[in-house]
């Protein structure tokens, strides 16, 4: 087996499992150095856009916060010791496992994309914001979402509602509503 096939490769004992590990803010790569000098298998994505001068590639946490790692779940403590964990993601006191074919997606698409970058998941009847573009700042909600790289929104205007359809880059969720001005209820 070579070395590219063994950098992608699930994980070779049964007995470890992929966990999410939180980490303090934009401690991820001394998180991933950390746990991989305890031989221990991490995976950090990454987003990759390319810089001014095109040449160049800046990469940054595809998600911030958070590291990818492959651990026997009875056996936490070389883990949550690493400077930098907050914690292991866990379903009451168990460290939740990530399905392997998950990480296998993942760790193929960040080693083969030229560019990878986040993309929201908007459920039908979510409130969003825009956050960019002629709308920037109009709350709506989310009508339509067909996985493209445009939502059908519902913008609440004058008591009246308008549909538009919005490039989801542009798209973040909606904070709580508070009573400020640019606010609409339902």
């Amino acid at each position: 087996m070579n070395q590219a096939d063994e950098k992608h490769e699930i994980c070779a004992d049964p007995s470890l499992g992929w966990h999410v590990i939180r980490v303090r803010a934009n401690a991820e790569r001394q998180v991933t150095r950390s746990l991989s000098s305890k031989d221990i298998e991490v995976f950090l994505p990454v987003q990759k856009r390319a810089g001014p001068n095109r040449r160049a590639v800046a990469e940054t946490p595809l998600f911030p916060g958070y590291v990818f790692a492959s651990f026997d779940s009875r056996f936490t403590l070389p883990v949550v010791a690493c400077p930098g964990v907050v914690h292991i993601l866990c379903r009451g006191n168990v460290p939740e496992t990530v399905d392997p074919a998950e990480i296998f997606a993942l760790r193929t698409v960040a080693s083969k994309a030229r560019t990878l970058l986040p993309h929201p998941t908007l459920q039908w009847g979510e409130k969003i914001r825009i956050r960019q573009g002629p709308l920037t700042d109009v709350e709506g909600i989310v009508l339509r979402d067909e996985g493209g790289p445009r939502l059908v929104v519902s913008i609440s205007l004058l008591q009246r509602s308008v549909v538009a359809e919005v490039d989801r880059e542009w798209l973040e969720r909606a904070m709580p509503a508070t009573a400020a001005c640019g606010t609409f209820y339902d």
